[in-house]
């Protein structure tokens, strides 16, 4: 292949480098100053989701907090595509809704609502 063959190529010579200088400035990285992004309030039904408390095989949860009475609350939040892989994982969490709701006992959590979101695919028990 010779150099007639190759795709022109502009490269810069001394002087428009110079000239860039201008555009790019070289920062000691003990000036950046790191800012997190803000997220956006996410509303599901009439809770507003908040910061994860924990994780585990199932999912995650998260705190919420109930617009209407401004309780807090905990969710578990838990993929309907992470269930299947994890052996009698959805016929688990059916019982495990099943018997919450039917469970009235101070030293255990109350389910208050299961959300369900079809988009998502995903469960929202509400303790």
């Amino acid at each position: 292949m010779s150099d007639s063959d190759l795709p022109h190529l502009n490269y810069l010579n001394e002087n428009e480098l110079m000239e860039m200088d201008t555009f790019i400035h070289r920062i000691d990285s003990t000036e950046v100053i790191y800012q997190p992004r803000r997220k956006r309030a996410k509303l599901i039904g009439k809770y507003l989701m908040g910061d994860l408390l924990g994780e585990g095989s199932y999912g995650k949860v998260k705190e919420m907090l109930d617009s209407e009475t401004l309780c807090r609350r905990a969710v578990k939040i838990l993929k309907k595509k992470k269930l299947r892989r994890i052996p009698n994982g959805e016929a688990n969490v059916k019982k495990e809704i099943q018997l919450l709701r039917r469970l009235q006992h101070k030293n255990v959590i109350q389910l208050v609502d299961v959300l369900y979101n079809e988009e998502k695919q995903k469960i929202y028990p509400l303790a």
